[in-house]
């Protein structure tokens, strides 16, 4: 009889053997880890490392600048000016000629100096620059000032100033190239000081008149003649139209019109213009028969 005691099973004495063949093995796997883990780390650094230097490399090509004399030399290919009709292009190079080129690649580079130069044409209203890469290159859109009303002197002489849609009244400069149409009205004066007799507010109220007198006798006003202060002629397509001083009752006058149009048609030939000039008075003035 043996002592059940001394009894123990094959496994429990097999146990510690393959305890430490696990460990053992365990140890052997975190080794394996460890080198592929250090093998990623250095193969992420080279990536790494390599993508900054190939971005720096992408990052320093001359196709991402600007020269340095791009406007003082202006090439169409490099700065390429649209949108503008009013102000010549050479005006706008000539503005720019002074802008200094950043050592930058184009994306960085900032458009606020561009903008402050051209914002100095007071025709310019409104500027977007685009940017472009491979070459690196400008676009620069214009929007202009829509000019409704010209000053002149006399209809065949160079606008002395220009009055706006949105408001402004700016000094006509040799270089403006101005629409010639109908949209336009013309005022015809003798003030050669702008400053000093002209106002924003002056060619609003002229403004007004032209709009009714457009309203009651359905016709464009081609222009407005007030070389003599005191005795302002308006000009539409069927004859002329004298409305004298521009007083406070000049609304009431005007009003006059549509009755007074339709007689003219019988006589046309021999209208020189109709006289509103007075207060409740109309007459038709007859051309001198030679």
């Amino acid at each position: 009889m043996t002592d059940s005691r001394f009894d123990k099973p094959k496994d429990e004495f097999a146990s510690p053997k393959h305890s430490v063949k696990h460990k053992q093995t365990e140890r052997k796997i975190r080794k394996k880890r460890k080198k592929v883990n250090r093998l990623k780390s250095t193969l992420r650094f080279v990536i790494l490392a390599a993508l900054i230097f190939l971005s720096y490399q992408i990052f320093v090509l001359p196709q991402w600048y600007l020269s340095q004399d791009t406007f003082k030399k202006p090439d169409n290919n490099t700065v390429e000016i649209i949108n503008n009709k009013i102000v010549p292009t050479y005006v706008i190079n000539k503005s720019l000629k002074d802008v200094k080129v950043p050592h930058l690649p184009i994306f960085l580079m900032k458009v606020k100096p561009i903008k402050q130069e051209l914002f100095k044409l007071p025709m310019i209203k409104n500027i977007y620059v685009r940017r472009y890469g491979f070459p690196a290159r400008l676009q620069i859109i214009i929007r202009e000032r829509v000019p409704i009303a010209v000053i002149k002197t006399d209809m065949n002489a160079k606008p002395a100033a220009v009055f706006t849609s949105d408001g402004i009244l700016i000094p006509a400069k040799p270089y403006m190239v101005l629409p010639n149409n109908t949209n336009i009205l013309n005022i015809l004066t003798n003030a050669t000081n702008m400053k000093k007799d002209w106002s924003v507010k002056k060619v609003q109220e002229i403004e007004e008149i032209v709009k009714a007198v457009e309203m009651y006798s359905n016709e464009k006003v081609e222009y407005i003649d007030m070389r003599k202060p005191n005795d302002v002629y308006v000009k539409i397509k069927t004859t002329s139209i004298r409305l004298g001083t521009l007083d406070s009752t000049v609304f009431e006058r005007i009003k006059r019109i549509y009755t007074i149009l339709p007689q003219i048609k019988d006589v046309d030939t021999q209208i020189r213009y109709i006289d509103l000039g007075w207060d409740k008075v109309n007459y038709l003035k007859l051309k001198k028969s030679k």
